[in-house]
């Protein structure tokens, strides 16, 4: 089967003035393809238009036998190579629930479990100071918030740091407000904060 070169076809539009114009400018245009010709004109009858539209043709050819050269738009820069940062770890979620431990500046999330009062109130209200005073502690430096304390006496060590600003707790050691470090489990005395 013979395969035919098949010229586009060629699209004129024809753009007359209103009636109500005061002057018979109109524009033409002229496609073929990809290429194309726009002629601004005027007129003084109807009958002129043929040869208009027939200047237009011609004027196309023109175009086609010599056409322009449209230089390509320049590339687009390449993106701005980043330089490469370290991935941030996800954040593991802890295998234990935590409690927020309000401090001066932020929050420090502790372990439920590194944090128990074993003897005098248990209540919520024990609890929430006990949370309070651990916050202290971790301000004074005195305590880490990973090792597990006990508070035997949660009023008592309120009593204790009531007066002592940040700096005071140098003065003191860890053990001076609470019982730390590894406590074997006993369910019936321990009270989970």
């Amino acid at each position: 089967m013979i395969q035919r070169n098949e010229t586009p076809a060629t699209v004129v539009t024809l753009t007359l003035p209103d009636k109500d114009a005061s002057r018979d400018s109109a524009t033409i245009l002229v496609q073929r393809g990809d290429l194309a010709r726009v002629h601004q004109f005027t007129y003084s009858h109807i009958g002129a238009l043929s040869d208009i539209i027939a200047e237009a043709l011609i004027a196309l050819d023109a175009v086609e036998a010599d056409p322009p050269v449209i230089p390509e738009p320049p590339a687009a820069p390449p993106p701005a190579r980043k330089t490469a940062t370290p991935a941030k770890p996800a954040p593991v979620a802890p295998s234990e629930p935590t409690v927020d431990v309000p401090l001066r500046k932020g929050t420090k999330a502790v372990r439920i479990s590194h944090l128990k009062i074993t003897a005098g109130d248990t209540d919520a209200a024990a609890y929430r100071q006990a949370v309070l005073l651990a916050g202290r502690l971790i301000d004074g430096k005195l305590w880490d918030g990973e090792t597990p304390i006990r508070f035997e006496d949660v009023p008592g060590v309120a009593r204790k740091m009531k007066y002592l600003t940040d700096g005071d707790f140098a003065l003191f050691k860890l053990d001076d407000f609470v019982q730390f470090g590894g406590f074997p489990t006993d369910t019936q005395t321990d009270a989970l904060l």
